[in-house]
Order: C-alpha cells, then sequence, then structure tokens
C-alpha cells in the first residue's frame, strides 16, 4: 500500500532530515541522509524498547529524545515506522540537523501528508485521483460503519467495475482490503483495552461478527486478535 522509499526519499529532499524506515519486526528498510555518525548514534535497542511500549497508545506519531538535545520522531504508517532524526535542538551541535522544538510538528505533517498523498498517487498518470482520494477519505471517516462499494459508486456517480480498477492501480489494493486493512490497524488499538470483549472491538471497527473480524485479522497480522491481545499484555506487564 506504501510506497516506502518514494515516502522517505520525498521526506528527505523536502526537509533535510535524515529519515530511516524500518519493519515491525525492527528490520531496516532504507534510509536517507545518515553518514557514519549518525549510523553510530541511532539507538537501536532503546528505539525497539520505546516502540514497543508505545504501541497500545491511541497516538501513531511519538518523540523520543535519547539526550539533552538529539531526538528523533517516530511515525507509525501500516506497521512501517519511519524514524525522522536524529534531530538536535541545540544550534551550537554541527554534526546534527539543527530544528527547534517548535519546528516538531510541522516536520510531522509533512512526513503525514507525504504518506497520505502517498495512498492515492497514481504512477502512470502522474496525478491524483479525486475518486480514489474521496474514497479513502470515506473509509477514514465510516470505517466503523456498514460501506457499501455500490453506494460508494452510487455517490461518486462512477461506473463500479471502472472504480475497482482505478482503486486497485492506484493503492495496489482492492478497496475491500484496503478497507479490511484500516479497520483491523484501528482494531489494535482497540485491542489494547481488556474491558473490551472481541466482538466489541469487531463491531466497534465495522465487522459484522466475531468470526469474520478473526479471519481477516489472521490473514493480515499472522496471529488471531487474541494472540495479539496477549502480546500487548505481556509487553505491559
Amino acid at each position: 500500500m506504501l510506497n516506502i522509499n518514494y515516502i522517505a526519499e520525498t521526506f528527505f529532499n523536502c526537509c533535510n532530515i535524515p529519515i530511516k524506515t524500518i519493519s515491525k519486526d525492527y528490520k531496516e528498510i532504507d534510509k536517507y541522509g545518515y553518514n557514519d555518525y549518525m549510523d553510530n548514534l541511532y539507538p537501536k535497542d532503546k528505539m525497539k524498547n520505546f516502540i514497543e511500549m508505545k504501541i497500545d497508545n491511541n497516538k501513531d506519531i511519538h518523540t523520543l529524545s535519547i539526550e539533552n538535545d538529539i531526538h528523533y520522531i517516530i511515525k507509525d504508517a501500516c506497521n512501517i515506522f519511519f524514524i525522522l532524526g536524529p534531530i538536535s535542538t541545540n544550534f551550537d551541535n554541527k554534526q546534527i540537523c539543527y530544528k527547534p522544538f517548535t519546528c516538531f510538528k510541522y516536520i510531522e505533517y509533512v512526513l503525514c501528508k507525504i504518506i497520505e498523498n502517498n495512498l492515492v498517487y497514481d504512477i502512470n498518470t502522474g496525478s491524483y485521483n479525486i475518486y480514489v482520494r474521496k474514497a479513502i477519505y470515506y473509509i477514514h471517516k465510516y470505517y466503523n460503519e456498514d460501506i457499501s462499494i455500490d453506494d460508494l459508486c452510487e455517490n461518486l456517480n462512477i461506473n463500479k467495475s471502472y472504480f475497482c480498477n482505478l482503486f486497485k492501480k492506484s493503492t495496489n489494493q482492492t478497496f475491500s482490503n484496503f478497507l479490511n486493512q484500516f479497520r483491523v490497524e484501528k482494531s489494535k488499538k482497540l485491542l489494547a483495552d481488556p474491558s473490551l470483549s472481541l466482538l466489541d472491538v469487531a463491531l466497534e471497527v465495522g465487522f459484522t461478527n466475531q468470526n469474520y473480524y478473526t479471519i481477516v485479522f489472521k490473514k493480515m497480522t499472522n496471529q488471531t486478535p487474541s494472540m495479539y491481545r496477549k502480546e500487548l499484555i505481556s509487553i505491559k506487564s
């Protein structure tokens, strides 16, 4: 769903801030703007522990400070972590990119916009398709409701077959798979709440029954919701 290298390279070209991408099992995928000094400085173990502690938080973006003036911004996007930094808040540190704290929210915003745009970018035409963009916006807003692709296409006034081909061409996923993946990602945060049953979680994110939710969850994560919840509890304890 995400063109990871494109996102990282575009962010670096826009902001000139080092960026590293790692998988959900903490393996490095790519990096831009790094040198030997930054590679040695990168807190691999601390980064892993930090992400594991924050994984059940409702936020998907965090700031990790490893020294008084050295920081990393971590963005969780579809089980890929974008690590921005090192960033120094000390102007006198000439070895690391300097940015004051007041810039951090704007740095985060730039990355999020690049990720968002990548979801609807059509490589073949070099433009953003309005129908795909509207469909993704609809998913983000109404994922916890009953979403019918027929009703959506009727609202968009677009042929269903054409829309399905267009959506897959732009996102590399079918509409149904995209919707299910979004719902699964949303459900992960709810699984951190032990007071919610699996049925409660399934219904909360738009699945009509627990069995189907479990099947989709396992297909996308290689583990059941119950297994995922147990891992969260073990991490917290």
